[in-house]
């Protein structure tokens, strides 16, 4: 066991990733030994393959702004672990941590003593720790971050009030599947009887399985597109303004403190989300909370301008869909010559595709090794993809370089969020 909250950390983290068994059964078990802390309250259920992190901040946001008192949980984190587990968007003290983390720990070490072969994955350790400290807190209600997928995914044994999917991409294909259908399928697994459920403009191929999934377990569906809408999408002082509109009327003027296109729709869904569950619980929000819950949700490195002089901005495009959308905001910082960016990629993602889309850009690229991560493309596998790549062996040589040849242009740093958290929490002084 552990007696402080590096201690807990190490215990965490030296759990498995990865189990045999694929089901909840382990983590039922300690569950129920926590007095089933996951069946009671109430839930907003949020998956995607981008875009999730932002639209829980969002959701939570908005609902904060009403009055209400909420509990977030998230993933990965980007400065401190404790960003995983929020009551109305304030990570939990240390304190609050290693309290969590000791009655969790005490409860799994009781389990492995009657069966050794007892074993809990890192990411359902901490899912118990989020459920345990939203019952402790008596949360109004809990916006929870699907950790990778859906239906396999930890998180899902919740009952949702309102189930979100913000988009469906190739991502994570050798555990979710090589299809958007397939990935679709796995996500629409949120969706269960006595939801409602709320998406973006999904592709064709997603939208099938998640009105299939929604039909048969009778769960209404509002689609950005098709129930509500989003127009007049424009940039504005480093965020995105946006018009929103659905069947009780209009919301012109809605502002989120993040660039791009996608983050209106992100926004949109949120609202919509946040809207549904008010409803289901004949809550009252007002288009003045609204807009105030937007505004204040500041979303670590998602297009996050974290200087001005010099203009330095991180985005954690980590996947070609993401990377599409980052590439389409990056246009709003300026064209050639204009900005500059320094990308790091993770081996297992699909490096040809986003080093393609990086080299068609107006802007020159120096690929870094994401720092401190074993999963990291190496110098010698950005050059295998591409001969003439520029590359520095870390970022801090790669901003280093560039500064001193041109301190005027803007910086943006993209790619694994492992990449991004590290050089937040080193130019912001928060590691």
């Amino acid at each position: 066991m552990f007696t402080d909250y590096a201690g807990a950390l190490a215990f965490i983290h030296d759990l498995p990733r990865i189990t045999k068994t694929a089901d909840h059964t382990n983590l039922l078990k300690v569950l129920a030994a926590l007095n089933h802390p996951e069946q009671h309250g109430h839930y907003i259920h949020v998956t995607g393959t981008n875009g999730k992190g932002s639209t829980t901040n969002m959701i939570a946001s908005i609902l904060q702004q009403s009055g209400l008192t909420v509990g977030m949980f998230t993933s990965p984190f980007i400065n401190r672990f404790n960003e995983r587990i929020q009551i109305d968007r304030t990570p939990i003290s240390d304190d609050e941590l290693l309290n969590l983390a000791q009655q969790v720990a005490g409860i799994y070490t009781e389990l492995r003593a009657q069966d050794s072969d007892f074993v809990l994955k890192e990411f359902e350790f901490v899912t118990a720790m989020g459920f345990a400290a939203f019952a402790q807190h008596n949360v109004d209600v809990a916006v929870i971050e699907v950790g990778i997928g859906g239906t396999h995914d930890a998180t899902t044994v919740i009952k949702p009030d309102v189930a979100v999917i913000t988009n469906v991409a190739l991502d994570h294909t050798r555990i979710l599947g090589h299809t958007i259908g397939a990935i679709a399928t796995e996500k629409a697994g949120i969706i269960t009887p006595g939801s409602s459920t709320v998406t973006a403009d999904l592709v064709a191929d997603a939208l099938g399985p998640v009105r299939k999934q929604a039909a048969a377990v009778e769960s209404p569906l509002a689609t950005l597109g098709d129930a509500f809408a989003v127009s007049g999408v424009h940039y504005r002082n480093g965020g995105t303004v946006f018009k929103y509109q659905d069947g009780d009327g209009s919301m012109a003027g809605l502002w989120v403190p993040m660039a791009g296109d996608y983050q209106a729709h992100n926004a949109a869904v949120a609202v919509r989300a946040a809207k549904t569950y008010a409803r289901l619980q004949s809550w009252p929000v007002t288009a003045l909370e609204i807009k105030r819950g937007l505004k204040a949700a500041v979303v670590p490195a998602r297009m996050e301008v974290i200087s001005t002089d010099p203009t330095v901005v991180l985005d954690g495009a980590h996947n070609p869909d993401g990377m599409r959308n980052a590439l389409g905001a990056v246009k709003l910082f300026g064209g050639a010559g204009d900005v500059v960016i320094i990308a790091g990629i993770l081996h297992d993602k699909d490096l040809d595709t986003m080093m393609g889309q990086l080299a068609k850009t107006d802007w020159p690229v120096v690929y870094v090794p994401v720092p401190d991560n074993p999963r990291a493309a190496s110098i010698d596998e950005y050059k295998a993809v591409e001969e003439d790549a520029m590359v520095a062996a870390s970022w801090q040589d790669a901003l280093a370089t560039i500064l001193a040849g041109d301190a005027s242009r803007t910086v943006v740093i993209m790619g694994s969020l492992y990449l991004v958290s590290d050089v937040r929490q080193t130019l912001l002084g928060t590691k």
